[in-house]
């Protein structure tokens, strides 16, 4: 028995002189974590600083949306996802800014976010039960190598009513931050599995998959292929409805004036149903009718967007290959209208 009690008193001893060492670590490394905490405070999160990479304890409980175990899991899984899209990807550690090729700087710039032309709020907070629309858990960049010089990749990995939410910003110019869902299905699943405690990993990748549409030494693509990706980011439901009931139409030569030289998708009927379409090196240039005016006054919209985001989005799997695949052998020539 006083064996046990001695026992109990070292054990004792032991626990205060390590609390007193972790005390004096956490006094090393202020940056960081009084940087996440005081984010955090800000958007109504707990202020502990209790170790954590993210200013939380890593025996935090099953019930909570975010931790440092799941976004370890996440660094890992979004890591493998980068490099099968031989991308690189800079990460935000919560503390000053990610600046992007554009010029954003997040989180700074969440106040100038919109989805659907809808404004939104964002909040970086890395438990994710902050009082924003969207707060971020996680938030990773990729700026292009390639023409446009703006071009970048913007993911925020964010919890929207509780629910794991990844939203992909390519904003180019403008006052306006447009972001939207992204349609990556891996980065969705494996989003969704780390944020209900499970583990992620890539698919297997098929093989045979790899001499589908690939690129030319000009790292030009079938122009059709493009058209396909243009019309499910535009507007998937209704590019799927017309192409299954055979009026979605292509063409390379129907562009004039301002859409001279540019390749569109169509359903043949007013010039509002035409999207026009560029594509120079790794950038997309889309243009479409403003419909703040009407379609006599020739007034376009204009977009970028690069040919790593659309595969990104639309063709990463061979699930994914083989459906934008169909499409693209469904679409018919303009020539052929009314034939």
């Amino acid at each position: 028995m006083k064996k046990k009690i001695i026992e109990i008193a070292l054990a004792g001893i032991a626990v205060l002189a390590l609390t007193g060492c972790q005390n004096n670590k956490q006094n090393s490394s202020v940056s960081k974590t009084s940087g996440n905490a005081q984010v955090k405070k800000n958007n109504g999160g707990s202020t502990n600083n209790g170790g954590g990479k993210f200013g939380h304890n890593s025996d935090s409980s099953d019930d909570d949306l975010w931790d440092s175990d799941k976004q370890d899991k996440l660094d890992d899984f979004f890591d493998d996802w980068a490099d099968t899209m031989d991308q690189e990807y800079d990460k935000y550690y919560g503390d000053d800014q990610i600046t992007t090729a554009a010029g954003e700087k997040f989180p700074r710039d969440f106040n100038r976010v919109y989805i659907n032309n809808q404004k939104i709020s964002l909040a970086y907070d890395p438990d994710g039960k902050g009082n924003a629309d969207y707060n971020v858990v996680a938030i990773y960049n990729h700026d292009s190598d390639r023409a446009p010089l703006e071009g970048h990749i913007t993911y925020f990995f964010s919890f929207h009513d509780g629910k794991p939410i990844v939203l992909v910003d390519e904003t180019t110019n403008g006052d306006k931050v447009m972001v939207k869902e992204t349609a990556n299905q891996d980065l969705i699943n494996g989003f969704n599995s780390i944020a209900n405690g499970q583990n992620a990993s890539m698919p297997d990748k098929d093989n045979d998959d790899s001499n589908d549409n690939k690129t030319s030494d000009d790292d030009s693509e079938d122009p059709k292929l493009i058209g396909v990706f243009v019309g499910l980011l535009k507007d998937g439901d209704w590019f799927k409805s017309n192409l299954k009931d055979g009026h979605m139409y292509f063409s390379e030569s129907a562009g004039h004036g301002k859409t001279a030289g540019y390749d569109c998708i169509t359903t043949g009927g007013s010039p509002a149903s035409y999207f026009w379409f560029k594509q120079d090196g790794d950038d997309v240039t889309v243009k479409y009718s403003d419909p703040d005016h009407v379609v006599s006054d020739g007034v376009y919209k204009t977009e970028h967007y690069t040919v790593d985001r659309l595969k990104s989005d639309y063709y990463v799997n061979s699930g994914q290959k083989a459906e934008v695949n169909g499409y693209v052998n469904k679409l018919k020539l303009l020539s052929e209208l009314g034939n």
